[in-house]
């Protein structure tokens, strides 16, 4: 027995020395200094906002809370994010999440869709999840009910975020694809990639009657949502209609058409059709191009809605010219349309063959003699 413990404790002591030369890996501490922007988060807990006074104290943004499938619509939401929007904060809003199951996770972006539509977002749109009924389910179980969330708030053209707690993210919700609103008390973040940081509950801002939770801000997301118009995303670019991205339909802008695949890429160098026709993308930016293009060789014409022709086309400058059934320029040919004969030139223009001369023929009547004089 005395030779066993002796084992052990010789095996313990090697194990700690062991320890000793296992590097740590160290998380870089965050401070304020490295934010962008500071903002504020409120609910129905901060009463009534006098939202004029809030931008003097240097906030830029905050993030309203919509409420929870609990408690349903917090009822300071409509006056909170007209009060913001009016007073010029980037508005983003936010759930507390009570959901156990993708369905109920379903059900609440499904909800937070409704009670947003009618409003302005100009920043993303957050699950909270940070409930009890939280703490005690898997990684797995976690990130199914934020990948049902977020890929909801996506569709509907909005930018997702997750907000917990540092420790959350750390011990239970693990990596995931979304942006990370972080919560630690402290004067500094410990953990990296944060796109957010919550640092204290007991902010003081002027037209807040209580005290408020404040934010920093890591991430720059002004040329990520925008109000109006395209924004990069990679190599590729997006397009946004009041701050939503938008998906799988035409937009125009500056006079030009264009048109986002499911992805809500902007589609270039190809060619696309729908029940209003077919068009050509341009490769530099993809607008539907009009007028006279020559694609691979073949010339092609569209009209003022970029739509490709095809047939008898009459153009701008008084002609009319003739394309193929694929819209090809077809050049001397004779072609007939509804039973009518065109003559097609060298330039395509085309113009009705005239009639031949009608040819007369014997009546098969013998001529009548000459008449001859009387003798």
């Amino acid at each position: 027995m005395k030779i066993r413990r002796g084992i052990k404790q010789v095996a313990a002591l090697c194990a700690a020395a062991a320890l000793m030369f296992v590097p740590v890996q160290q998380v870089q501490a965050i401070g304020a200094g490295s934010s962008i922007a500071r903002g504020i988060d409120v609910s129905k807990h901060n009463l009534a906002i006098d939202w004029s006074q809030v931008p003097s104290s240097g906030v830029s943004f905050v993030f309203i809370k919509a409420g929870s499938t609990n408690s349903g619509v917090d009822p300071y939401f409509d006056v909170n994010m007209q009060g913001a929007s009016a007073a010029g904060l980037r508005t983003g809003v936010y759930l507390y999440s009570y959901a156990t199951t993708v369905e109920q996770a379903q059900n609440e972006a499904n909800l937070l869709m409704q009670w947003i539509g009618n409003y302005t977002v100009s920043y993303p749109v957050v699950y909270d999840i940070e409930d009890p009924c939280h703490k005690n389910m898997s990684q797995e179980q976690l990130q199914a009910l934020i990948n049902t969330f977020c890929s909801t708030v996506e569709a509907n053209g909005y930018h997702p975020v997750v907000y917990s707690s540092k420790n959350m993210f750390q011990n239970k919700i693990g990596d995931i694809r979304y942006d990370k609103w972080v919560a630690q008390y402290a004067d500094a973040l410990q953990y990296e990639g944060a796109s957010f940081w919550q640092n204290t509950s007991h902010g003081s801002v002027p037209g807040i009657p209580t005290r408020v939770d404040m934010n920093y801000q890591f991430k720059d997301y002004s040329s990520i949502i925008v109000a109006d118009g395209f924004a990069p995303r990679g190599d590729r670019q997006v397009f946004y209609a009041n701050y939503r991205m938008q998906r799988s339909c035409w937009v125009t802008w500056e006079d030009r058409k264009y048109h986002l695949d499911e992805n809500g890429f902007v589609q270039k160098g190809c060619w696309f059709e729908d029940e209003t026709g077919r068009y050509f993308l341009a490769t530099k930016d993809g607008h539907a191009l009009r007028e006279d293009v020559t694609i691979e060789g073949v010339d092609y014409y569209f009209d003022e809605n970029a739509v490709m022709q095809r047939g008898l086309v009459v153009r701008p400058d008084g002609n009319t010219y003739y394309h193929d059934e694929n819209g090809a320029l077809q050049r001397n040919v004779t072609v007939t349309v509804e039973g009518v004969n065109y003559v097609v030139d060298q330039n395509g223009v085309a113009t009705v063959q005239p009639a031949a001369e009608p040819v007369s023929e014997p009546t098969g009547e013998a001529a009548p003699e000459e008449a001859v004089p009387a003798q």
